[in-house]
């Protein structure tokens, strides 16, 4: 009995045992399946990557140039490579003395680098950002313990200050670098190009195996862009802005010089401005918009000549239509009255314009007729987008115009109560300037790809605001302003130009009313039959004189007769 006993036990125990092993055979083929097939892709991307390496290639982004008169080109914005420099804290053994060893290479002070290098835990800190690779050969022989380069590039502004609200600048953004304003930000997708990726096989220290498998996509840098800004243009406006701006105490100021004919944007300044190499140390976040195309104004009488070239080409009058003006005008309960409070008796339309007239204008506007002066304010581009290349363009406001008020069409004739871009305002008078066609303003001339092709802007015609003319005979109005009016100051012996001054009433922030602060502009062309440029420049809130006309005369001339010597432009007036 005992011994079928003990039978029984070791049959059991076998049993028991084999079936432990049967189970654990079948977990570990389990497992095995489950690896080499259901996890095979996985665990073959995790061998892959022991035995694979797998860089980026990053791409260059593009450059951005200026250029001159005849083409040559200067460099606005490139890419420069760089070097980002760390250290693993843990494993110094003295911060201090590294400290010191930092503070020499970057005229700084080892205290600038103590907090970061003085954490016995941390394995990574970046102590310095876009170093150069000739600075970074004079760091390498300075052996600084457990320094490492990390490969950067830097954007770099060489102009600085220069056309700085044209170009904007790159930044990070959700961790990517990217253009943050400006061209940088209205071209991304062009600049940026696409990363490539590099693939080989290392070995077991991690460096690249030469005789391996290997794979290569190249990278391919960004386009470059040429704009359409005459760097030389550009830092005579800047100057010139800045000169006057300083002189009258003004918040700020803004000017543009643009070629009629074709829409080209030749230069385009503000002031206060930035330096986009040092954008971060700036507070004041506005500074970075541009209010050539993002802001908007009640610009006072350059609304005018709209006026008359709205009665002109509709044939409601003429530049010898004559009106009697007793310096105001009732509409309602309101009185319009003309800037100086005086009645001028009787005067033609050319006259209005020579003495800037608000009364004048409401005659002007009334024989015009609401709905064709409606059509004519949009035809010239007011309350709409010009589709400029330059980011942030906003419409405008001509919306008073839609609730059919005679106060609202009676104000808007002399350009108060409406609201524009100055750089519509610059291309509604560069239609008047140019036989009536409204030309697309632009600032991207070409885009080359990195293998030197060339995507030309062609200029485009908007629309045909006016008949020529009409254009015609607005430019000898225009022209008549400038020989009867501003003292004579804006006349250049020899040259016919053409120009208008305005001043306007800022309104309050509750738009009820307007404050006692103003807007000054003057804007004109030359040759005023055959206009090579126009010029625009703007004061904001000027102080110590009440009108355009005495703040902004001495400026235009002076860049009128820059640009005439600068373009070369022959006299097309008979000297006498």
């Amino acid at each position: 009995m005992e011994g079928k006993h003990f039978e029984k036990i070791v049959s059991w125990r076998f049993r028991l045992v084999f079936g432990l092993f049967l189970l654990l055979a079948v977990i570990i083929l389990t497992r095995i399946f489950y690896i080499s097939v259901i996890k095979h892709d996985d665990y073959s991307a995790i061998a892959d990557r022991q035995h694979r390496l797998r860089e980026v290639l990053p791409a260059r982004r593009g450059s951005i140039f200026f250029q001159d008169r005849f083409g040559n080109e200067k460099i606005a914005a490139f890419s420069s490579d760089t070097y980002d420099l760390s250290v693993s804290p843990k494993s110094i053994k003295d911060p201090l003395d590294v400290a010191h060893k930092l503070a020499v290479l970057f005229n700084k002070i080892p205290a600038d680098y103590l907090p970061k290098l003085q954490k016995p835990d941390d394995p990574f800190e970046i102590v310095e950002k876009n170093v150069s690779v000739e600075m970074a050969d004079a760091i390498d022989e300075a052996k600084i313990p457990t320094l490492s380069f990390l490969p950067s590039t830097q954007r770099i502004y060489p102009g600085r200050r220069l056309g700085a609200s044209v170009l904007g600048f790159i930044g990070y953004k959700d961790n990517d670098v990217t253009g943050l304003y400006g061209i940088e930000k209205k071209f991304q997708k062009e600049m940026t190009g696409t990363s490539g990726l590099f693939e080989g096989d290392k070995d077991a220290s991690g460096f690249w195996v030469a005789l391996g498998q290997r794979n290569v996509q190249n990278a391919v840098n960004g386009s470059d862009l040429v704009l359409t800004v005459d760097y030389n243009i550009q830092e005579r406006l800047a100057a010139e802005l800045s000169k006057v701006k300083e002189k009258w105490g003004a918040d700020s100021g803004l000017a543009v010089v643009i070629e009629p004919k074709t829409g080209k944007i030749l230069a385009l300044a503000t002031d206060p401005d930035f330096d986009p190499n040092e954008y971060f140390k700036e507070k004041n976040y506005q500074v970075f918009k541009n209010p050539a195309v993002e802001s908007t104004y009640e610009l006072g009488s350059v609304m005018k000549p709209v006026t008359m070239a709205a009665g002109i080409d509709t044939g409601v009058l003429n530049p010898d239509t004559k009106y009697e003006d007793s310096g105001k005008v009732k509409i309602g309960s309101y009185t319009i009255q003309n800037f100086d409070q005086q009645a001028h008796g009787v005067n033609t339309m050319t006259q209005v314009l020579e003495k800037s007239l608000n009364t004048g204008a409401v005659f002007a506007g009334r024989l015009v007729g609401k709905e064709n002066f409606k059509k004519y304010i949009s035809g010239f581009g007011f309350g709409s987008l010009l589709g400029t290349d330059l980011p942030g363009e906003v419409p405008g406001n001509i919306s008073n115009l839609n609730f059919n008020r005679d106060i609202d069409y009676a104000t808007a004739s002399f350009g108060q109560g409406i609201a524009a871009t100055p750089l519509q305002m610059a291309s509604a008078m560069g239609a008047i300037a140019n036989n009536g066609k409204l030309m697309r303003p632009y600032i991207v001339e070409k885009i080359r790809n990195p293998d030197g092709e060339e995507a030309v802007t062609t200029p485009e015609v908007i629309r045909q605001a006016i008949r020529p003319e009409t254009s015609e005979t607005l430019s000898k109005m225009l022209v008549s302003v400038v020989r009867n009016g501003f003292e004579g100051h804006a006349i250049i012996k020899g040259y016919f130009i053409a120009a208008k001054t305005g001043t306007a009433q800022i309104s309050s922030n509750d738009r009820k009313g307007y404050t006692g602060e103003f807007i000054h502009t003057f804007i004109g062309y030359a040759p005023a039959f055959n206009p090579r440029f126009l010029i625009y420049v703007q004061l904001n809130k000027p102080r110590g004189n009440i009108f355009a006309a005495n703040t902004l005369t001495t400026t235009f001339h002076t860049l009128t007769e820059y640009l005439l010597n600068y373009f070369e432009v022959p006299p097309d007036e008979p000297l006498k």
